[in-house]
């Protein structure tokens, strides 16, 4: 089955999309859909597995287009009958035919060989993705030729990883000798479950002893206890008794000094400091009288001392309505002269506009010059109609003037463009011989990959340059890169240690200087006596001895004194501070290994430089015998070994490239030689050629147009001069009746006043006289508003002047402020009354309030003398307070009294205080704290026989609850059952994953039996050409009980796939699939091949081979191969023996 033609009728981003893949009736049917990043390419391949397939419910393409919407159709050639199909995303019905009649799933999955989606994607849909994994695959298969060829003809990408993950689930479950599976942790915990069973498990005679046992300890229990309970009464009751009669000596204490308190109150309903207050307060309110009658008749004598006139009060009211009149009386006085400039200076204007329209006599009338605001937008209306039919007339004027140098030009080109003499050669027939059109990019593709490579090999070989020596040709390079890489990794491993040892040298040093400087400070703060100056000490005293030995008198007695002195007194000093001198001890030992570890650091330097300067020097030699300097580096040298390769790569790769372009490069210099035989001009390549061949060939065929198309040109030209004098002649006319009618309106509107040549021009004069007119007769009326308004003003102030006997003033502005300031006085005079009204009055309310609080506190008093006995007089405050004191006080020891008679009673556990003295009467401190003694260590005796006899009772329920007849031995039991289930089912999932590891294995090498021979043949021929012979042949090899695929280059050293690079093992997954897919094909199914981008990891030339075993794919059956890389389709289309169908998205 192949696609004839695929239509994305409605999907991811393609509309009406249509694909002609042709008949491919010559037995080659590859194809390449080439376009940009994000145009479709891998949308196309998901929408012919949605037509073979159908939609998902969650689908990825329905961005554009809503799910229901989209439709997939395509025309299949099966067994050479064309059929159509249409895939919609319905539930049911979703395959239809071009009818749109519904057909089974069956009409078209019979002819997908039982492949399900996920088989077609693996088997024939190969993407970058796929590719990767398979390469992976190869590594991870390490050689094993079974998996390798089973893995590629099932397009299972990760077989490796799947039967080793089988391996592990079993092994994880059991493996011989293992101690963390699975089955190992369910036997352990199978055996503690067992010990467990058997420790719990006890006879019935056991039992009833505990029990026996546990009734004993609980008897002896209550017996302690009950003894313990009569101890601790009876030491409650003698404690009670020693704290109550200390209480019963103060209860007779406190009825003593209640009893000359009798007669007074048990409670006080006021709190004594109240009389504090209300003293105070009677003696404010008696100062508070007297001030304030002495106010009230001060303020009532002013008060009567105020004069105050009404009728200057009703004159306040007239002149506050004269405010605003006076108000414009002085804007009057203020404005009326600039107002009177502004009449004057607009009739000035009005002058200057008159002049300007050209009527310069003085006697003119110029308020009849003033025209309507209508009037001059008709003026200005007629005006524009009439300046318009003038450039109008102009503009028809110059049109014809211009169409008939047309009309000329147009005659001559007829007459130029005669057909020319055509005995010159022709050149089309040399492109179309030679098939410029695709010879011209395989010849530029060609150049374009040669002056690529060479321009790559000289940068690789200008890479080679150091230190100014640069190479004109590649030399040899004297080491290897193996010696090179030793060199370079050694030789950084000795500066780090270098580095690392020096920084070791340099710290340790620090650390010696800072010990010394730490002890010299600890020596001189502390001021301590050195071991030193200790030993000189008692070198001194000795010699002064020995002295005193020899001469044995006063004088060296006392130097020996003296001497011994020093020595005793530093001696108790460094007693004192030996922590100190063990911390200077200390820091000596640690400065001295702190020296010791720099010297040795030095020692390691000096043999880390002899190793750097001999690698250095190798270094140094192997570059000398090529030219370059001796100061190189290691790390250098490492990299120019590497640019070393990498330039003998570009110099190889540029030699492949000039041999495969050879034949291109050879015909596109026939066919420059044919046409600089042919063109009139020697060409300088035959890019230039080209171009020049087209363009003659290109002016051929023109000339004979342009000759017809100025014939059509003159005659088109004519028409338009008759119409364009016709227009002219309208405009002419035109011009004469807006003339008119603008010299009419003139004469309407002003007469003969102006001159119209004064208006052509422009209105602005007419409108500048219309706004000073404006601005003039603004300013007269002000002017009169503004006088009337002064002489109003005099009339009312000069009248008010005369009713109240006042002088008028000079002007009536200084009468009027007169008039204001009577008014002011009266009005003062007013306010000051009524403020002294509302001071008397408030006065006499406070006045009133004063005598109420003080008959008000006479009488609380009085209340308050009426609890106290009636030696207490009722008038006295202070006395009332003393006896206040008194009661509290008395108060206060009744609430004692009863608190300590509730307290006594409540300790000896009595209703009444008498019972209470009767039981204390015969007993005494003394006597209880001997009792509470004897009863103290009988107590003692008792708690410990307690405490034991509950250790008894806890022991035996203890042993008793451990043997008690509960379930846990059944949970035990039924916890045993459980793991041993678990056991079992770990061990049968052990051997269903082994069983079916081993049966995987051994159809995988079934597999590799029935199709090593025929499969391996055609993975080998298609990986040489893929390598371009680098690895010619594929060979295996047994490796214990699998077979290893090796693969075997031209120098016959072999490698194993996991040693490959990785697009090496791209290549060679690639060959594998090749011929899984000629397999399927030899088994009668042919299904369309589809190829994502895959050569991105190959160079040129593999690419090329790629290209030729796509097309190889394409002669057994459909290949379609999908590419954003151009250069990818023009090598296509050099390197295939028959070019492949192009398809641009």
């Amino acid at each position: 089955m192949r696609i004839q033609r695929l239509s994305l009728d409605r999907f991811g981003h393609f509309t009406d999309r249509q694909f002609d893949f042709g008949s491919a009736s010559d037995g080659h049917d590859f194809h390449i859909i080439y376009g940009p990043n994000e145009a479709g390419k891998t949308t196309t391949m998901e929408a012919v597995l949605r037509l073979f397939y159908g939609f998902p419910l969650r689908e990825g393409y329905a961005f554009k287009h809503p799910r229901n919407n989209l439709q997939v159709s395509a025309r299949l050639d099966i067994d050479g009958v064309l059929r159509d199909f249409t895939r919609l995303p319905t539930r049911s019905g979703s395959l239809v035919d071009a009818t749109g009649t519904a057909l089974p799933e069956a009409a078209l999955s019979a002819h997908l060989a039982g492949l399900s989606e996920e088989d077609y994607r693996r088997l024939l849909c190969l993407d970058d993705e796929t590719i990767e994994r398979g390469g992976e695959e190869i590594a991870n298969a390490e050689g094993d030729i079974g998996r390798l060829l089973f893995s590629a003809a099932a397009g299972v990408a990760d077989l490796s990883s799947v039967l080793d993950g089988v391996r592990e689930r079993a092994d994880a479950l059991w493996k011989k000798r293992g101690r963390t599976t699975r089955m190992a942790e369910l036997k352990r915990a199978l055996a503690d479950l067992e010990k467990q069973i058997k420790d719990r498990d006890v006879t019935a005679s056991a039992w009833k002893a505990l029990k026996r046992d546990l009734g004993k300890a609980q008897e002896a229990e209550r017996e302690a206890r009950k003894t313990r309970d009569a101890l601790n009464l009876t030491k409650a009751r003698m404690e009670a008794q020693r704290r109550a009669l200390p209480l019963m000596g103060e209860i007779r204490d406190l009825e003593q000094a209640i009893a000359p308190f009798a007669t007074y109150p048990d409670h006080l309903d006021f709190d004594p400091e109240r009389l504090i207050e209300l003293h105070r307060d009677r003696g404010l309110a008696t100062q508070n009288i007297a001030r304030l009658t002495e106010e009230i008749a001060s303020l009532r004598a002013d008060r009567e001392s105020l004069a105050l006139d009404p009728k200057l009060l009703d004159l306040s009211t007239t002149l506050a309505a004269l405010e605003d009149l006076a108000a414009r009386d002085r804007t009057a006085q203020l404005d009326l002269d600039r107002r009177e400039d502004e009449r004057q200076a607009a009739e000035a204007s009005m002058q200057q506009a008159a002049w300007d329209l050209g009527v310069t006599s003085p006697d003119a009338d110029l308020k009849g010059l003033v025209l309507s605001g209508a009037d001059l937008a008709s003026l200005e209306s007629a005006r524009e109609t009439f300046r318009a039919t003038i450039s109008q007339e102009k503009i028809e004027a110059r049109e014809t003037a211009e169409l008939k140098e047309r009309v000329i030009a147009a005659t001559e080109a007829m007459q130029d463009g005669a057909p020319a003499d055509e005995q010159r050669p022709r050149v089309a027939d040399i492109l179309q011989r030679f098939d410029a059109e695709t010879l011209a990019p395989a010849y530029a593709a060609a150049q374009q990959a040669i002056a690529n490579m060479k321009i790559k090999a000289r940068r690789s070989l200008a890479a080679l340059s150091f230190a100014g020596v640069t190479f004109d040709h590649l030399p040899a390079c004297p080491t290897s890169r193996h010696q090179v890489t030793s060199w370079a990794e050694r030789h950084q491993d000795l500066l780090h240690d270098l580095r690392t040892t020096t920084e070791k040298r340099d710290e340790h040093l620090e650390d010696a200087e800072a010990r010394g400087a730490q002890a010299k400070s600890l020596a001189r703060d502390a001021k301590l006596i050195s071991d030193a100056d200790a030993e000189d000490l008692r070198a001194r005293r000795d010699a002064r001895w020995a002295e005193h030995l020899a001469a044995l008198d006063r004088q060296t007695a006392a130097d020996f004194h003296e001497a011994m002195q020093g020595h005793d007194i530093a001696a108790e000093a460094r007693l004192a501070q030996s922590r100190e001198l063990a911390q200077l001890r200390e820091i000596g030992q640690a400065e001295a290994q702190a020296r010791a570890r720099a010297a040795q650091a030095d020692k390691r330097l000096e043999t880390l430089r002899e190793d750097r300067t001999n690698i250095e020097t190798s270094v140094s030699a192997a570059a000398a015998q090529i030219g370059l300097p001796h100061s190189i580096t290691p790390a250098e040298w490492l990299d120019w070994r590497r640019s070393h390769e990498a330039a003998s790569d570009d110099a190889q790769a540029l030699r492949d490239t000039e041999e495969v372009n050879h034949s291109i490069l050879q015909q596109a210099d026939a066919l420059l030689a044919e046409l600089t035989r042919t063109l009139p001009f020697p060409p300088a390549d035959l890019t230039g050629a080209l171009a020049a061949a087209r363009r003659q060939a290109e002016e051929d065929r023109k000339q004979v147009d342009a000759h017809a198309k100025a014939e059509a040109t003159l005659r088109q030209a004519q028409r338009d001069l008759a119409r364009r004098e016709e227009r002219h002649a309208d405009a002419l006319k035109a011009r004469e009746d807006a003339k008119r009618t603008w010299l009419a309106m003139i004469h309407d509107l002003l007469g003969e006043a102006l001159p119209p040549e004064r208006l052509e021009a422009s209105l602005e004069p007419l409108r500048a006289l219309r706004e000073h007119e404006n601005a003039r007769a603004a300013a007269e009326r002000r002017i009169s508003t503004m006088q009337a308004d002064q002489k109003q003003f005099a009339q009312e102030v000069d009248s008010l002047a005369c009713a109240h006997e006042q002088d008028p003033h000079a002007t009536a502005a200084k009468t009027f402020a007169a008039l204001k300031a009577l008014t002011e006085q009266a009005r003062t005079a007013q306010e000051a009354a009524r403020k002294l009204d509302t001071s008397t009055d408030t006065a006499e309310a406070e006045l009133i309030k004063n005598k109420d609080r003080q008959n008000a506190i006479d009488h609380e008093v009085e209340t308050i003398a009426t609890l106290f006995p009636d030696t207490i007089t009722s008038g006295d405050i202070d006395a009332l307070r003393e006896a206040a004191i008194r009661t509290q006080k008395a108060i206060e020891n009744r609430v004692a009294l009863e608190k300590i008679t509730r307290q006594v009673l409540s300790e000896l556990g009595t209703t009444d205080i008498e019972t209470a003295r009767a039981q204390l009467a015969e007993t005494s401190v003394a006597a209880l704290e001997g009792e509470l003694d004897s009863n103290r260590s009988d107590l003692t005796h008792a708690e410990d026989e307690l405490t034991q006899a509950i250790q008894n009772r806890t022991a035996a329920e203890y042993a008793l609850a451990e043997v008690k007849g509960d379930d846990t031995v059944a949970d035990l039991i039924e916890q045993k059952a459980t793991l041993e289930l678990q056991l079992e089912d770990a061990a049968l999932e052990h051997l269903e994953l082994s069983l079916g590891h081993h049966l995987a294995s051994d159809a995988i090498r079934r597999y590799r039996e029935i199709h090593r021979s025929g499969m391996l043949t055609a993975t080998e021929e298609c990986f040489a050409s893929l390598t371009q012979g680098a690895y010619p042949t594929l060979s295996t090899q047994i490796d214990k009980e699998s077979e290893i695929l090796l693969a075997v280059d031209g120098n016959g050293v072999s490698k194993r796939a996991a040693e490959m690079s990785k697009g090496t093992r791209f290549q060679l997954y690639l060959a594998l699939r090749a011929a899984a897919h000629e397999q399927l094909v030899a088994q009668g199914t042919r299904l369309p091949f589809f190829c994502d981008d895959i050569f991105e990891t190959f160079d040129e030339a593999r690419t090329s081979a790629a290209c030729r075993v796509m097309e190889a794919i394409g002669g057994r059956g459909q290949a379609i191969y999908l590419t954003h890389h151009r250069h990818v389709v023009e090598i296509a289309k050099s390197v295939c023996a028959t070019p492949p169908v192009i398809h641009e998205l």
